[in-house]
């Protein structure tokens, strides 16, 4: 049986964009070795619309993650 592991990511500093990113990549990779589904369920930044590198799913993008309303 899988397991699912969620994950949010707070910022998208360079840390937090690397993280992201990678994960996205190796999502696969990750699931053959480890048995375990990663999922990202909610990421925070300051600016949901900055121009990144990547494509984020702006439906899990939560402005303040201290709040439990997304914006």
């Amino acid at each position: 049986m899988k397991k699912n592991i969620n994950i949010a990511i707070i910022g998208l500093g360079q840390i937090g964009s690397y993280l992201y990113n990678e994960l996205n990549l190796k999502k696969k990779d990750i699931e053959l070795k480890t048995g375990k589904k990663i999922n990202i369920v909610a990421i925070s930044a300051k600016s949901k619309n900055k121009k990144r590198k990547y494509k984020i799913n702006k439906n899990i993008f939560y402005k303040n993650p201290l709040k439990n309303n997304k914006k």
